[in-house]
Parts: structure tokens; C-alpha cells; sequence
């Protein structure tokens, strides 16, 4: 099956420090230069703004800080797929040519980002849970959507953040892992590293499963594009829902803890019906593509894949240790 960076020529040892070069190792490296390069790259943005006399009191609340937030890391996976590329001996045009796919997948991608409306309330079971441990949930801090604001923030969290989540995630992360692990498991892996990836709790539960249906999608594929769809979709949603209740009810729901149900009276009969519809949209599709969508891996070396699966994790070990610490502390802080 093509892959978005599968390159099957044998590598030459060009990195006697790492070992032989393999996409198992990649995809670990990325995910762990992943988990810290963000940070990285923001904390010297703030030192070089801290030498200009930019970063005064109070900054960490203004909008320009919060949109560094979101875009180093963004900048950061280009960087990471670029070095993916490089370590595989992956050429670009190559990568990218094997991103045509069928048009059905298309058709796919908006069924089951519909079907995983059904889980919209699985966050909240989640917090629900967290709370009986003492853990308080914060407000997403996102910058201001007023006026053209809303462009802004929609660029950044429904486009730019989608296209460079699922090439690191759908794209690299996932190639690595489907030279190691069936599909199955490669797609559950692949979900809950991307939701350890975002540190909080509050979204653990609902990205884990975003994550893994994504990397199911992305392998019938053979293609992240229909993946970009999904995850535009899901991001873009979310902000235009909270936007038009802001306009129309003035109510943030980043920022507020509200009862949906009390605001707006006729959810109440529509929720249920809704639910039971998307549900059965996100059981259907996923059948589908797991077992109508089946497509026939070659056998690989048993050993060899074997030793794939101990090389992403040990790859990954930093990325792994660092997101969990940060998810932790997120959790008691």
C-alpha cells in the first residue's frame, strides 16, 4: 500500500550514532522532536522579544502571544517532516504524488466527521471523571474573534493547524508505524500519541479517537488529504459554532461553563435523534473502511517488524515522557 513518505529502497548506514536509518526511527525521532521543538521555538521567540522590551507584564494574555502558541508549533512540524524526509531519503515530489486518492475518500472524510458528533459529549464523561480526582477544568485560550479577529483564529486553528497536524501525525508519524504494526493498531497508536501530542486533559478523550479513525481513513486512503478534510471540518465547526452562539446569545463557550440545553430550548428535541444518526454514520463508515476497505498488506519479516515496533518507542521515549509529565501536571495544576 502507498504511503504519504513510503520509501521502500534500502537506506544506507549514514548515521552510525542512530543506527541504520528506518522509517520506525523517523516517525519516533519526529514525534519526540515534536513534543519539544513547539516549546523551544517559543521560549527563544519570547528571550529575542525580551531583548526588545516586547514582552512586557501581563503578555501571556495578549492576542499576538497566543498566536505564537499556535503557530510555532505548526512551524515546528514543517520542520520535523522536512527532517523526516531528509532521514528517510524520501524525495518531495515523490511524497507528494502519492497524496492522489479516490474521490469516494472524500465522501468518507465528511461522513465520519458527522458520525463523530455522536462523541461530542465524550469530553465532558471524560472532565466528569477527572473530577473525581480533584481536577479543574480551564477555558481554551484562544485570541479574540471579534470582528476580524475571527479570520485570524480561523486560519489558524480550522487551516493551517489541520494541513501541518495531519502531516506530522496522518503523514509521518503513521507511515513509521505501519512498517511495524497491522493497521488496527497502528491507527490507535497513532491516536494516542497525537492526543498526549496536545498535553490536555480536557481533550484527551475526544482527540485519542479523532487521532484513530483519521489514521484509518489515512491508510484505505493511502493519502492524508481526506484526513485534511476531516480534521478541517472538525476544527472549522467548532469555531463557527461558538462564534454564532456568541453573536446570537453572547455567550463564549471557550471561556464559560454553560448548559447548551438551557440556552437553547429546541436542542433538547433534536439532540437525541441527532446522536443516534451520527453515530450510526461513524459505526458505518468505520465498518467499512475496516473490513469492506481491507486491502492486503504484504507479509513482512516477523523479526524485523518486531524490532520496528522497539525503535518508534524508543524514538519516541522523549516525546512520550515529556507530553505525559506535561499532561500530568496539566491534570493537578
Amino acid at each position: 500500500m502507498k504511503g504519504i513518505f513510503n520509501n521502500t529502497e534500502k537506506q544506507k548506514n549514514n548515521a552510525p550514532l542512530l543506527g541504520q536509518p528506518t522509517r520506525a526511527k523517523g516517525a519516533g525521532f519526529a514525534f519526540s522532536l515534536s513534543s519539544v521543538l513547539g516549546t523551544a521555538l517559543l521560549f527563544v521567540a519570547m528571550i529575542i522579544l525580551g531583548i526588545f522590551g516586547l514582552a512586557k507584564e501581563g503578555y501571556n494574555k495578549t492576542d499576538w502571544y497566543v498566536y505564537l502558541c499556535y503557530i510555532l508549533p505548526q512551524v515546528a512540524s514543517v520542520l520535523i517532516t522536512v527532517f523526516y524526509l531528509r532521514y528517510t531519503k524520501t524525495p518531495v515530489k515523490w511524497a507528494v504524488k502519492q497524496q492522489k486518492c479516490h474521490y469516494k475518500y472524500f465522501l468518507l472524510a465528511f461522513a465520519l466527521q458527522f458520525g463523530l458528533l455522536s462523541l461530542s459529549e465524550l469530553n465532558s464523561w471524560f472532565i466528569s471523571f477527572l473530577e473525581r480526582f480533584g481536577y479543574v477544568a480551564g477555558e481554551i485560550n484562544l485570541p479574540s474573534t471579534d470582528g476580524f479577529g475571527f479570520v485570524g483564529v480561523f486560519l489558524v486553528v480550522a487551516v493551517f493547524a489541520p494541513l501541518t497536524e495531519e502531516i506530522l501525525f496522518r503523514g509521518v508519524i503513521l507511515d513509521g508505524l505501519k512498517s511495524g504494526f497491522s493497521t488496527l493498531i497502528a491507527a490507535l497508536v497513532c491516536g494516542g500519541v497525537f492526543a498526549l501530542y496536545h498535553q490536555n486533559p480536557v481533550q484527551t478523550a475526544y482527540q485519542f479517537c479523532c487521532g484513530a479513525v483519521y489514521a484509518v481513513l489515512a491508510v484505505r486512503a493511502g493519502s492524508i488529504l481526506p484526513t485534511v478534510l476531516a480534521h478541517f471540518l472538525n476544527n472549522a465547526f467548532i469555531l463557527i459554532f461558538n462564534y454564532v452562539i456568541k453573536i446570537r446569545y453572547g455567550v463564549n463557550l471557550f471561556e464559560q461553563n454553560v448548559n447548551l440545553f438551557e440556552l437553547i430550548p429546541w436542542l433538547n428535541k433534536v439532540f437525541i435523534p441527532l446522536m443516534i444518526v451520527s453515530g450510526l454514520c461513524l459505526l458505518a463508515t468505520l465498518v467499512y473502511l475496516l473490513f469492506f476497505e481491507k486491502k492486503k498488506q504484504e507479509d513482512g519479516d516477523k523479526a524485523e517488524q518486531k524490532r520496528e515496533k522497539k525503535a518508534f518507542f524508543l524514538c519516541a521515549s522523549v516525546g512520550i515522557a515529556f507530553c505525559a509529565i506535561t499532561w500530568i501536571l496539566g491534570l493537578f495544576m
